[in-house]
């Protein structure tokens, strides 16, 4: 998991809600995106991150892959949060 933040870091990344009422929005960051994105976990099966990998290209994290990492990145957020970071 770090390894993928850290491989996709500095490409644009977007947050999509098939819902109209969620708005989209950009991150430069693969942490802040799944943070966002578990601000809205009741609407997950409406939501996808895509990150742009050139003209045209996205990989796309969404279903049970998205619900795997907002888990995982708020279990880490919590036990940093818990050790005084």
């Amino acid at each position: 998991m770090p390894e993928m933040m850290l491989m996709y870091s500095t490409n644009p990344i977007t947050v999509h809600s098939w819902f109209p009422d969620t708005a989209n929005k950009e991150f430069i960051s693969l942490q802040a995106a799944i943070e966002y994105a578990a601000e809205h976990v009741d609407e997950l099966p409406a939501i996808e991150i895509l990150i742009r990998t050139g003209a045209r290209r996205y990989v796309i994290i969404w279903g049970d892959q998205l619900a795997a990492l907002i888990t995982r990145v708020c279990v880490l957020h919590r036990g940093k949060a818990s050790q005084g970071h």
